[in-house]
């Protein structure tokens, strides 16, 4: 019995070490590593405790869909579409923003180079009990949109569990992601618009 019990403190002890030993620089590699090796990223998300949104990255390109607002973008150009006014507007693309908004692709590619932060995550436990990280980042840049962003990644599987930033006018904004999942390669045509609608 007892040695069951030493060997059970063991695991114990070295699974806490090993949560531990995690830096916020690993946890960001892996993640954007994890990122960029799917053939396509689904993201279902709340927006500001309010808006519901889905999301689907692949490589440069994405879509993003929030109440009547849409955008898609092959990674060269970008449209928006008011579905209150039907009204479609180009617009310019910036590969390298920062901003979630503008391009998600970029600002999920680039968390750990846009961004100060400190070596040691915070671990927390979710409301369900399961161990996550918790990331604080400063953007590095004063040309960035945010003052800071937080992002929660589950410890098991770094899967994204909040997002929370700052604007620098002071106002925060929440992003609860329901899910975060990778999915198959869609064709270069689901990210166009199809200005029929």
């Amino acid at each position: 019995m007892k040695k069951r019990a030493l060997f059970t403190g063991m695991i114990i002890v070295a699974t806490a070490i090993t949560l531990q030993a995690q830096t916020t620089d690993d946890l960001l590699r892996d993640f954007a590593q994890k990122v960029a090796k799917a053939p396509a990223v689904e993201i279902e998300f709340i927006w500001n405790e309010t808006v519901p949104g889905t999301m689907v990255l692949q490589g440069g390109m994405f879509t993003l869909k929030m109440d009547e607002f849409y955008v898609f973008c092959n990674g060269e150009k970008k449209w928006y579409y008011n579905q209150g006014i039907d009204q479609w507007e180009e617009m310019p693309h910036d590969k390298n923003s920062p901003d979630i908004l503008e391009n998600p692709s970029a600002f999920f590619a680039r968390l750990n180079q846009d961004y100060y932060h400190g070596g040691t995550p915070l671990r927390k436990e979710s409301a369900t009990g399961n161990t996550l990280w918790e990331l604080t980042l400063v953007p590095n840049s004063i040309e960035s949109p945010f003052t800071y962003v937080i992002i929660a990644l589950t410890a098991d599987s770094l899967k994204p569990l909040y997002i929370r930033y700052a604007l620098a006018d002071g106002t925060q904004y929440p992003v609860t992601i329901s899910s975060f999942r990778t999915g198959p390669a869609r064709p270069a045509g689901f990210f166009l618009p199809d200005f029929s609608r």
